[in-house]
């Protein structure tokens, strides 16, 4: 058990939270292992208040980005998982993981948006070509969106 994670329980224990002060004595790795720890102790709440703690603090490291939007996946929260995921596709730049790109395009895809997950698979594969899994799903997304566009009449019926 980190440090941290002591720490937060400790204060949840007697109804309080830690404070961003309290939580900026750690770093980005020691807080993303403690947001991972609580989220696998069933600690929720105390999770996503570190996760908030931890973007305050380290809104442009990857270790906080990645957890919070794994985080926001497990809760169904699409919306800031694409949130969060975007960004961490652009703090990355070219240095993007295949990892990262999957987890946009499912995010993508949980929140009906085809168009857009057919469309950042088109990204992936540019930086990624070689990965197999991204692949597989660019050419199933690209199969869904060419389902779900109606084809054109040629020719007026009489």
């Amino acid at each position: 058990m980190t440090p941290l994670y002591q720490a937060m329980l400790s204060q949840a224990a007697i109804g309080h939270m830690l404070s961003v002060r309290d939580v900026s004595k750690f770093s980005a790795a020691e807080i993303r292992q403690t947001m991972a720890d609580l989220v696998a102790a069933n600690q929720i709440p105390l999770a996503n208040a570190l996760a908030a703690a931890g973007q305050s603090l380290y809104p442009e490291s990857e270790d906080i980005l990645a957890i919070s939007a794994l985080l926001a996946e497990i809760q169904q929260d699409w919306t800031t998982a694409e949130e969060l995921l975007r960004k961490l596709v652009e703090t990355q730049g070219e240095a993007a993981t295949p990892f990262t790109w999957r987890h946009l395009i499912r995010v993508l895809r949980c929140q009906c948006e085809p168009g857009k997950a057919l469309q950042a698979a088109q990204q992936a594969m540019a930086a990624h070509p070689t990965d197999a899994t991204l692949r597989e799903e660019f050419l199933a997304l690209q199969e869904l969106v060419s389902a779900q566009v109606p084809v054109a009449a040629s020719a007026q019926m009489h």
